[in-house]
Formats: C-alpha cells, structure tokens, sequence
C-alpha cells in the first residue's frame, strides 16, 4: 500500500486520429500519455488546470497558436478539453489521482537459476501426495 499523499495529474488522449491503418476512423483507442507527480492535491488540481490550458495531444503537436479550446470541469472533478482548428477536433483528459496501490513488475528468473524438480516430486504433485 501506497502512504497518503502521492499524487498525479493523468492525461488521457485518444491516439487514434484516423491515421494509423490498422485502426478503422471509428475506433478509438484510449491511451495514459502523461503522468506527473504533484506535492499534494492543490499542487495537483492547479497542475491540471495548467496542463488543460496548454497541453496538445501528440497527433496536434504541429498546431500552433490559433485553434480554439473549451475546458469543461465534469462532475467528478475530470477536465474534458476539446481542441478544435477549422474543420478538425479532438478531446483529451486531466485527471487529478491519488496514488492508492502499486505492485512492481516481478524480476523474470533467468531459467539457468530455476532448479528442475525430479521425477519422484512431480508424481507426488501430480497425485497431491
């Protein structure tokens, strides 16, 4: 378990802007594309704002000053940007978390350090003896 206090700004976007083969236009793909760590959850809430305001989406980063952005604030405190230059839109996420759990990856054993078991112990295993 994770102490009290670790939190993060998440920024969800979809990465599929029609442009990928092996994704029809109606298919959206829902992907985490930033994640920083705040001191606490003001510092984080303000981080959100900041990032609503300013981040583009990776598929936009050729978008310079000029297109229009709308910042909602949904009822669970997410913030909906919608980003939008003549005839094209997108939308992404910012989300303040707490922190709650993490479990890192296991260490892969290399399969020289593995020790086989022996015929007499699979049969028991086998029969739960």
């Amino acid at each position: 378990m994770v102490s009290d206090g670790d939190w993060y700004v998440l920024v969800e976007e979809d990465r599929n802007n029609g442009s990928n083969s092996d994704f029809s236009p109606d298919v959206h793909r829902w992907e985490l594309s930033r994640e920083r760590s705040a001191a606490d959850r003001e510092a984080a809430s303000a981080l959100a704002e900041e990032l609503a305001g300013t981040y583009l989406p990776q598929s936009w980063s050729h978008i310079g000053a000029g297109h229009g952005r709308r910042i909602y604030r949904l009822p669970d405190g997410t913030l909906l940007v919608r980003i939008t230059d003549r005839s094209t839109r997108v939308h992404f996420r910012v989300t303040v978390a707490e922190l709650v759990a993490e479990v890192p990856e296991a260490a892969k054993v290399p399969e020289a350090a593995k020790v086989p078991e022996s015929a007499p112990q699979r049969i028991r295993r086998l029969f739960g003896r």
